[in-house]
């Protein structure tokens, strides 16, 4: 989930919020692709947070960093911010599709789900555990994967889009992401 413009949204129904972090998410993701050689990049949802986000300076950055990524084919899988915010311009040259997207043998889904035969990549929770320490404030908070047979839930791309706690009875398990590893924790 990038929820690009979601500062934007904020700040355009009167919240005041930081500036910058879809220029800052863009870069991240920009590196990425660079760095793997990426021919296919698919969104799990949210691209978009809001109807707010199609500003004129959000699209004119969303079309400069396209622009840069030109020979990257790129995929959006609807997810429910989508629906509110509407699909990206045409311009950007994403291809738009409902949920699943199967690429055998994964299916690209906004909502975690199960299907059968398949292992589904999913977004929408924005997962984190919390880790704590030895002191009664030692606690620290991080975007996590979510796994569990057949359904694996990516953290949130954006840096602005909040996390979502994980049940820690569920039948699963969670790997930390932090310093650019990810780290397999315990159950």
């Amino acid at each position: 989930d990038a929820h690009f413009g979601k500062g934007a949204t904020f700040r355009a129904r009167g919240l005041p919020v930081p500036g910058g972090t879809t220029a800052d998410n863009l870069a991240r993701l920009g590196q990425a692709l660079r760095e793997r050689h990426v021919v296919h990049l698919v969104f799990l949802g949210d691209f978009l947070h809001a109807r707010e986000a199609h500003s004129p300076a959000l699209l004119q950055s969303l079309h400069a960093w396209r622009a840069a990524h030109a020979g990257v084919k790129m995929t959006l899988v609807r997810g429910n911010h989508d629906s509110h915010a509407g699909d990206p311009p045409v311009s950007l040259r994403i291809d738009i599709v409902n949920e699943p997207f199967v690429i055998d043998p994964l299916a690209a889904c906004h909502h975690p789900q199960h299907l059968p035969g398949t292992l589904v990549l999913a977004g929408h929770w924005h997962p984190s555990v919390t880790l704590v320490g030895g002191g009664a404030h030692d606690h620290l908070r991080l975007p996590c994967f979510w796994h569990e047979p057949g359904l694996l839930v990516l953290p949130a791309f954006g840096a602005f889009t909040g996390l979502g706690p994980i049940d820690s009875s569920a039948a699963g398990r969670a790997y930390a992401v932090a310093e650019g590893r990810v780290w397999p924790l315990a159950r």
